[in-house]
């Protein structure tokens, strides 16, 4: 058995917001206790009250969560400078909390200290661990290294499903939260073990301007050739010169692949001739540039909710998780609730949470390994194994 609240209020105050999402979880709960809650919430709360109230109310529960660029759940829909709280209700799964500090100079041994101290949380399912949910400080999300050292702990191809915090301006700092601790720096991590179905479907807003071209010379997320040019001229004679960061993104074709990856572009040098990148691309790689347009956000919106409702283990999934870059948000404008009117379309009466992150996590195929995206809409169904599920 499998059972999720969600919590959203849109009230300005933190004391006032907090109080009324506990109070909309716990009249769902009906005296039940729940394992573990997920937050999102505006930048602009006071965190640590937040997190207080939280856990005065639950205090066994793990937890959670980071700051955004906007919220959707199945309680208001899309907000902006809002909070939600998700809650987990099983008497068969294990869910549980951990993290990984000092991030962006640790990389890898954050990324395991997340996984171990979330594995030493179980019990009764040890080494049954079957996917988790990372939240990371946006900062070098994309070459920290994090996923190696989590890798280390539960396998080169864990699946591991999730963003990095955000907030209204990438010149503000950004928050993740653990338990009762208002962290920056860090990544968290819920970890589900046990009887629990799920599935991932991951899409690009990416609608390509060219053929593809193989990545000829690279290093780390900088790019130095693409073809038989230098990576600068390359953007260029496509787009003219214009912000490489917006509008304009690469997708990536690892090889013997056929699905690909978005990367976006915020940095160029043209006296170098390079250009740098959100994430890294390994030399041999094929690119196509593209642009990130209205359609193709919502169209990859669809698609990434329809490959996991495809992919789902179960009849019907208890709960939703989506993560979508708040890239797409800006491309969007006043028309991003069409996103969550494709959620809703595709998913009525289920109950689901999701924000606008700095980045998406997410295995392009099962079985493979996690990778950092952008410009990307990544859509998480979980619920109990079919042959657990009493609800």
């Amino acid at each position: 058995m499998l059972k999720v609240f969600v919590g959203h209020s849109e009230d300005a105050l933190a004391t006032y917001a907090v109080n009324e999402v506990v109070e909309q979880v716990k009249s769902s709960l009906a005296g039940a206790q729940p394992r573990a809650g997920i937050v999102f919430c505006s930048v602009d709360f006071d965190h640590a009250e937040i997190l207080s109230v939280i856990r005065e109310n639950f205090p066994a529960m793990a937890l959670a969560g980071c700051t955004t660029d906007g919220e959707l759940s199945s309680g208001i829909g899309f907000a902006e400078d809002s909070l939600i709280l998700m809650v987990f209700v099983s008497d068969k799964l294990e869910i549980c909390a951990g993290v990984g500090r000092d991030a962006a100079r640790r990389g890898g041994a954050a990324g395991r200290e997340a996984a171990a101290t979330a594995r030493a949380g179980l019990s009764r399912y040890v080494k049954e661990e079957r996917f988790a949910i990372i939240l990371t400080d946006p900062l070098n999300a994309g070459v920290s290294d994090i996923d190696k050292g989590i890798q280390e702990v539960f396998g080169r191809t864990f699946p591991i499903i999730g963003g990095a915090s955000a907030a209204h301006s990438k010149k503000r700092k950004t928050f993740q939260f653990y338990n009762g601790e208002v962290l920056t720096d860090s990544v968290v991590m819920l970890l589900f073990a046990g009887p629990v179905a799920f599935s991932c479907g991951i899409m690009g807003g990416h609608s390509p301007m060219g053929p593809k071209e193989p990545v000829t010379k690279a290093e780390d997320n900088v790019l130095y050739r693409i073809g038989d040019q230098p990576a600068v001229d390359y953007f260029h004679k496509y787009i003219g010169n214009y912000d490489l960061f917006m509008n304009y993104c690469l997708a990536v074709y690892e090889q013997d692949r056929d699905s690909f990856y978005v990367r976006s572009a915020p940095f160029s040098d043209v006296d170098r001739g390079t250009v740098t990148l959100n994430g890294r691309v390994s030399k041999g790689a094929m690119v196509q540039i593209g642009t990130a347009d209205k359609n193709s956000v919502i169209r990859s919106c669809n698609e990434s909710i329809r490959r996991a409702l495809e992919a789902y283990p179960g009849a019907r999934p208890a709960a939703a998780l989506f993560f979508s870059c708040a890239g797409r948000k800006m491309i969007m404008g006043t028309q991003i609730v069409q996103e969550l009117q494709t959620v809703q379309r595709h998913l009525p009466d289920i109950p689901f949470a999701g924000f606008y992150c700095y980045g998406e996590f997410g295995p392009l195929e099962k079985g493979s390994p996690y990778l950092f995206h952008g410009t990307t809409f990544v859509t998480l169904l979980l619920g109990a194994a079919e042959e657990d599920d009493e609800g």
